[in-house]
């Protein structure tokens, strides 16, 4: 209990005079100590006798040392109430002070104890308030972003997730680990484009697959295969057939993801000829392979969506039309399942028709313009001009960085010095 004592009192001490350096060195000493079989009690002492907001970093490293060693018959919820503790209320300054990689790990550990548990919920509150502590600026990507991500998705909770990930990304904060700040910039955007794809925004959820797909890269990785399926379905529900990847593509993902993934290919070309049938025969050849990679319920979002814009098409060829008729152009299995669809196609004004309860004749009709929708499109208009303005100021700033950086200025110069002589050299210029 002595020796407890003592450790808490010099973590005390040694934080309230700043002294970080000595402190470290001291905790490092206390580590073979404090790691023993039976330190559990010993660690629970230290840390009540500790203040969270004061001690910061003495706190993060014993409950570092706790949760690492962690097991089943350990009380979980005593645990995290002490993480949960951390995460709220730790110093900001001290707190940038940990080994960010420690942090990193630190709280990848908690989010898949709290998943596999089934407790996603508890963590998403302590990890928005961390993000806040760590991060720099609010356009700022930290190593824990994908883990509030992954949390939400998990909790199926993803309203804290949507204003992280609404914010342009103007800085990456890296954890010192080249391999995990790949991995986590990846699953940022897989996990992102997931999210977008939840509360479907489609588009959002199109742009974070693609950022995930053409993210530079010496050697495929399973989260870009996993986010080209998801992207190839998506893009059908946004432009109606599969959308080619930017030309900056890595020449891996374009010379291997065609062929890996054939089947994906084939729906996607059957949905831009729009054959139904074809479609229907594909999706239950593929069932089995499309669960087991969790875009089955995509797939047939996405007979839905051909289903839509059937109707769509039809309402540019008849002005009035049965609703029998309309299944059986549209291939639904009959008249009432035509009308429901076409009555959630109107309530979400996709299309703006009438049907006659009398003959029950469906009558399209051209788009209302309205003083609420000619406002609600000036509105969208100087939103857009607003984010214009501040993309360019971002863009300035980032210019004028980039303009007095010394080590990019000596690269350049390098470069240019060594083209030059490459070019005095095949003129023969040898002076």
């Amino acid at each position: 209990m002595a020796a407890n004592s003592n450790i808490a009192t010099e973590i005390r001490e040694l934080s309230e005079s700043n002294n970080f350096n000595a402190l470290k060195e001291k905790l490092q000493s206390f580590k073979p100590t404090l790691s023993e079989d039976n330190a559990n009690a010993h660690l629970d002492t230290i840390l009540s006798e500790l203040d969270v907001s004061r001690h910061s970093f003495g706190y993060f490293f014993i409950l570092h040392i706790k949760l690492n060693r962690f097991t089943t018959t350990m009380n979980w919820d005593t645990l995290f109430a002490q993480i949960r503790k951390f995460l709220t209320h730790c110093s900001t300054e001290q707190l940038s002070i940990c080994d960010i990689l420690h942090v990193t790990q630190f709280i990848g550990r908690i989010v898949d104890e709290l998943i596999q548990r089934r407790q996603a919920i508890r963590g998403i509150l302590p990890l928005t308030i961390v993000i806040h502590k760590i991060q720099k600026s609010p356009g700022e990507l930290t190593p824990i972003h994908c883990e509030l991500v992954k949390l939400c998705l998990a909790a199926k909770c993803l309203k804290p997730a949507l204003p992280f990930l609404d914010l342009d990304i103007t800085n990456l904060s890296s954890c010192s680990d080249t391999f995990m700040d790949a991995e986590r910039f990846l699953l940022y955007f897989y996990y992102g484009g997931m999210a977008y794809a939840a509360v479907k925004k489609w588009e959002l959820a199109l742009f974070y697959l693609e950022v995930a797909i053409t993210t530079p890269c010496h050697v495929l990785s399973e989260i870009m295969m996993e986010a080209y399926k998801k992207y190839v379905l998506i893009s059908l529900l946004v432009h109606g057939k599969f959308l080619p990847l930017p030309s900056y593509t890595s020449h891996l993902v374009n010379n291997n993801f065609k062929t890996m993934f054939k089947s994906y290919h084939e729906f996607a070309k059957a949905y831009a000829k729009n054959d139904t049938t074809k479609i229907l025969e594909l999706l239950n050849k593929s069932k089995d392979m499309l669960l087991e990679d969790s875009n089955y319920g995509l797939a047939k979002q996405c007979i839905q969506s051909l289903t839509r814009r059937n109707i769509q098409r039809l309402t540019k060829t008849f002005l009035t039309l049965s609703p029998t008729d309309m299944a059986n152009r549209v291939h639904l299995a009959n008249a009432d399942e035509a009308e429901i669809c076409l009555l959630r196609m109107i309530e979400e004004k996709e299309i703006f028709a009438t049907i006659n309860q009398q003959d029950g004749m469906i009558s399209f009709h051209d788009t209302p313009q309205d003083l609420g929708t000619s406002i609600s499109i000036l509105q969208e208009l100087e939103d857009n001009m607003a984010k214009c303005m501040r993309l360019d100021e971002r863009m300035q700033i980032m210019n004028h960085s980039l303009a007095v950086n010394k080590s990019l200025i000596q690269k350049t110069m390098r470069t240019h010095s060594r083209d030059l002589d490459e070019m005095s050299f095949t003129e023969g210029n040898f002076n």
